[in-house]
């Protein structure tokens, strides 16, 4: 439970007693004590507030840092996949665009579509 961010006491409440945060933690608390070595999370951040969603992503890369564990992440939000992501897939209409670090996509977009894509995100990352 530590390792997800959640305090020893709420290991006897329900998931309705929890917050949606919280919930999420749960979650990944749960996928994690199997020691897989592959863990896929479809969008698991869309369905709380921005504040959480942060928190969600710092203690994700955290959990990362700290198990080494492959994290495949589906997301929609680029800025969300640049943040988290050690690589990088884009897919248009189910074709791959572009596979590469963050700072690959950032300041070598391989297509026109990945450059409107992460046009916001470049900001004095590529200088």
């Amino acid at each position: 439970m530590g390792i997800v961010g959640l305090e020893e006491e709420l290991r006897g409440r329900y998931p309705s007693e929890l917050s949606g945060g919280q919930q999420q933690r749960v979650g990944i608390a749960r996928a994690l004590s199997a020691s897989p070595d592959i863990l896929l999370m479809d969008e698991p951040f869309g369905a709380v507030d921005e504040i959480t969603r942060g928190q969600l992503q710092a203690e994700l890369k955290q959990i990362h840092e700290k198990t080494g564990i492959t994290i495949l992440f589906v997301t929609h939000d680029i800025s969300e996949a640049l943040k988290l992501g050690t690589k990088v897939l884009v897919m248009d209409q189910g074709k791959i665009q572009q596979y590469g670090t963050p700072r690959e996509l950032l300041c070598s977009p391989g297509t026109e579509f990945v450059g409107r894509l992460v046009e916001k995100e470049r900001q004095d990352v590529c200088s």
